[in-house]
């Protein structure tokens, strides 16, 4: 019976990994699921093994306030030694002590050092919570004050305490430096032998003063950001344009702060939010890239095409170029190479790029293997209604990089062989008459003619309407070359064309084949 019970719980345990392996791949961002995936663990594994989730999990989503909480907590629970659960701690406010809404973790910190009666640790915490501004600065001073107030009282300093007005602006804003963290360490280890002077008392309560009153000038200037924060947790659902608008603002205001530290969180912080949002990747990229952080920008790309964003090709095409931009071509290449030809919506776009950054590789060869190579895989797919761009684009590509009009037009007749259709007829119509001029008329008769006759293989490929509309764009395209070819030569002489004149013999053939004239 009782294996019989083992082995029910172990196939309890496959299958919920299973469940919860595959949407966290997808969507790693959804904290509330990795907590449900830990609980459940925790109900048919080891201690390590639901550790070890957590580990996963913030590594996912190492920004969030939510899944450090839980962590924390299950580490304070869990752990044996209380140095552990504060290493724990120490790492979460690593990543997320600039976050608005951290006082979540500082309660829990506090909470936890409270139960160990760890009253030089609680100082230090409450030292530490005025550093910078969140949603509870005004009680986290409050409580700080009774510290003092408390200490004061028990060594019999109190009438000589002073506590500073709320409105009382700091001259100097600081920051603790690691040369001010041992001059309250000293202090506090002061007030733990209970031989505090009043000086330090007073030190102590300035330092507090001066970082509460730094701390509540910066949240009277993001308070009315976070309060447009509606969702600061990923969801499928999109945002509103004026949460999106709202985290534009945020982020401009703290990228004129010079805290690089504080902005590189806010939009890790952001990106939770908006993770769908190609833009804050984009510009998240450009800001860290132009401030020196290419690590950290190549880790955000990383993140954005392998997970949230790899279903946007314009993304991927973004991507591609900037490492091409920062000298990273195999980079590049490994990044188009992931393009998916079931988005057909923008491979025609994708292999542009990619045969264009070969060419300014000096690569042409292989930039012609490219567009090929994308053909042959559409016609392998099924995806016929974008091979007509795909040659199309090809010539015009093939053009530029040879600069041979034949070798262009030999692009456009192997795809009208292939696959003769209007657009690529029409495609080569248009380009003849851009680049090749009256000469290349006949040879265009000629290669219609052997499409639109009913003598032709291809005959049946075209129905009546394509094969008129062809034939029409084909007469005004050559009528065109004709009067501008004539009309230049004319010119030279002096002489005026009378209109509907009509020139050489072959553009009455034209005429009468396409036109619809009598002979």
């Amino acid at each position: 019976m009782s294996s019989c019970i083992r082995l029910d719980l172990q196939s309890d345990l496959e299958r919920i990994c299973l469940v919860y392996d595959a949407f966290l791949s997808e969507y790693p961002l959804c904290y509330g699921y990795w907590n449900k995936y830990a609980s459940n663990r925790a109900r048919l594994c080891t201690l390590h093994e639901v550790e070890e989730i957590y580990e996963r999990a913030v590594q996912a989503i190492p920004y969030s306030v939510n899944l450090w909480v839980s962590y924390c907590t299950f580490g304070a629970l869990s752990f044996e030694d209380p140095a552990d659960v504060r290493r724990l701690y120490e790492r979460a406010l690593s990543f997320v002590k600039k976050d608005y809404l951290c006082y979540q973790l500082w309660d829990k910190y506090i909470e936890f050092e409270y139960s160990l009666k760890q009253w030089s640790q609680l100082a230090h915490l409450y030292i530490r919570t005025l550093v910078f501004p969140t949603k509870k600065l005004q009680s986290y001073y409050e409580r700080f004050k009774r510290l003092i107030d408390m200490w004061s009282k028990e060594m019999g300093c109190q009438h000589d305490l002073d506590f500073p007005r709320e409105n009382t602006h700091s001259h100097g804003l600081i920051d603790i430096k690691d040369s001010e963290y041992v001059e309250i360490s000293n202090l506090i280890r002061e007030f733990m032998d209970q031989k505090a002077s009043k000086y330090a008392f007073k030190k102590f309560l300035s330092i507090g003063q001066q970082l509460y009153q730094r701390s509540r000038q910066i949240d009277e200037k993001i308070s009315c950001f976070e309060a447009h924060i509606r969702r600061n947790y990923f969801h499928v659902k999109p945002l509103d344009s004026g949460q999106l608008e709202n985290w534009h603002h945020y982020l401009d205001f703290v990228e004129t702060q010079g805290d690089f530290d504080w902005i590189v969180k806010l939009y890790e912080r952001c990106l939770i939010a908006c993770a769908n949002y190609s833009e804050f990747w984009i510009r998240y990229v450009e800001f860290v890239e132009a401030k020196g952080g290419r690590e950290l920008a190549n880790h955000a790309l990383t993140r954005a095409v392998t997970v949230f964003l790899k279903k946007v090709p314009a993304f991927c095409i973004y991507s591609a170029m900037f490492k091409e931009k920062i000298g990273d071509v195999s980079g590049a290449r490994a990044l188009f190479l992931q393009r998916d030809m079931d988005l057909a919506s923008n491979l025609v776009e994708t292999v542009y790029r990619e045969a264009n950054m070969e060419k300014r590789m000096g690569n042409t060869d292989v930039a012609y293997l490219i567009y090929e190579k994308a053909i042959e895989l559409a016609k392998e797919k099924g995806n016929l209604k974008i091979i007509p761009n795909l040659y199309t684009n090809f010539a015009r590509f093939t053009f530029v990089a040879s600069g041979s009009f034949e070798a262009a037009r030999g692009v456009f007749v192997k795809g009208i062989q292939q696959l003769p259709c209007k657009s690529i007829l029409e495609g080569l119509i248009h380009f003849a008459t851009i680049h090749g001029g009256a000469s290349e008329i006949p040879v265009l008769d000629t290669i219609i003619a052997n499409v639109i006759e009913p003598e032709s293989n291809v005959y049946g490929a075209l129905g009546l309407q394509d094969r008129e509309d062809i034939s029409r764009s084909f007469l005004e395209d050559a009528t065109q070359i004709r009067v501008s070819n004539t009309g230049h030569w004319l010119a030279l002489w002096g002489v005026d064309i009378p209109p509907g004149t009509l020139v050489p013999y072959q553009y009455g053939r034209l005429l009468i084949r396409y036109g619809g004239l009598k002979s």
